[in-house]
């Protein structure tokens, strides 16, 4: 398992296809639990080596902001 509240790194996992187990919530934040998450694309995330299709990347960040505000709900 691996968790993160960064959205960015969020949906940056999202849109490279990796799948959410969960989102919990604490306070006003998400906390995003994948299932599990190549080490190599930490890496490649910590480093900016990263590229991902903007529009997807948009939607995604969106459409986790909504699933956030819907379990506060």
């Amino acid at each position: 398992m691996f968790r993160t509240s960064d959205i960015v790194l969020a949906a940056t996992l999202r849109s490279m296809d990796c799948e959410i187990e969960d989102i919990e919530v604490t306070g006003n934040r998400g906390i995003f639990v994948f299932s599990q998450v190549d080490n190599d694309i930490l890496d490649q995330f910590d480093m900016g080596q990263i590229r991902i299709e903007p529009n997807k990347f948009h939607q995604t960040v969106k459409q986790l902001t909504t699933a956030v505000r819907r379990k506060m709900g």
